[in-house]
């Protein structure tokens, strides 16, 4: 995958008419994990669907891929549509992206729900974790990318979802071995954000999965609900779209109001 300047726009496409309302995809994700949500959600909400740098058909920016980076493409199209105020929803990489775009834009946001994602940095484990996946990627990119998304699944619900883990496994591999690295680098270098959270007047919600090994719902939500926060713990893991799509669904109308 070539790199792209800095001018250059990701790729996104767009339902609807309404509200503007921006949905961001995951680590090994692209934009086409919206779809089952976008009939549902472009009634009254003007989509966009984005495929972040170095996922789906965005290129790879060149240089460090930071979440800081990522958030102003995305303003770029908030830009190119002129839009004075957006939602975002992000899965896990997406909500770092939304937070970013938080700390930049912050005028620009109505409202934010992190999905399976967390303001916080990543701990030092976490970093080292990451640093590993790096060096097994670069050695043998298929097993890892198949190993990793199965291990973001509710074990219990392995069984059952074969399939649906199959099809989001080939979908993973369509991102190329310098998109994984990058977004890695930058998702390690990405800062603490839970001030920000705490501290923001826009819209601020959580909906986190209760079997999720990545994300500790229980501790962020005895940390972080407030008057201001709100949190819901659903069953599944760290793929709750779709582990758990009518409570998710359902939530995000909700939020989307």
């Amino acid at each position: 995958m070539r790199p792209s300047t800095e001018e250059q726009t990701l790729f996104y496409e767009e339902f609807g008419k309404g509200k503007p309302l921006f949905l961001l995809h995951g680590f090994l994700e692209n934009r086409t994990m919206w779809e089952p949500f976008i009939a549902h959600l472009s009634t009254r909400n003007h989509v966009f669907v984005v495929d972040l740098p170095g996922h789906g058909q965005s290129p790879v920016l060149e240089g460090s891929n930071t979440m800081d980076r990522m958030a102003q493409q995305v303003f770029k199209i908030v830009q190119e549509h002129h839009l004075n105020e957006v939602s975002l929803v992000g899965h896990s990489m997406g909500g770092y992206v939304a937070l970013a775009f938080a700390k930049l834009y912050t005028q620009y946001v109505n409202g934010i729900c992190l999905l399976n994602s967390t303001p916080k940095a990543d701990t030092q484990e976490r970093v080292a974790l990451r640093k590993h996946g790096i060096q097994v990627a670069e050695k043998n990119y298929e097993a890892l990318v198949s190993m990793s998304v199965a291990n973001l699944f509710s074990k219990e619900l392995r069984k059952d979802l074969a399939e649906v883990i199959a099809h989001t496994k080939q979908e993973a591999l369509k991102t190329p071995l310098e998109g994984y690295v990058e977004a890695q680098k930058g998702m390690m270098l990405r800062f603490d954000a839970t001030a920000i959270w705490r501290e923001a007047s826009f819209q601020k919600w959580m909906l986190l999965g209760a079997q999720d090994t990545l994300i500790d719902a229980q501790g962020l939500r005895a940390e972080l609900e407030s008057e201001s926060i709100k949190i819901e713990v659903l069953k599944g893991g760290h793929m709750l779209h779709i582990e758990n799509f009518e409570g998710v669904l359902s939530s995000l109308q909700v939020f989307c109001e």
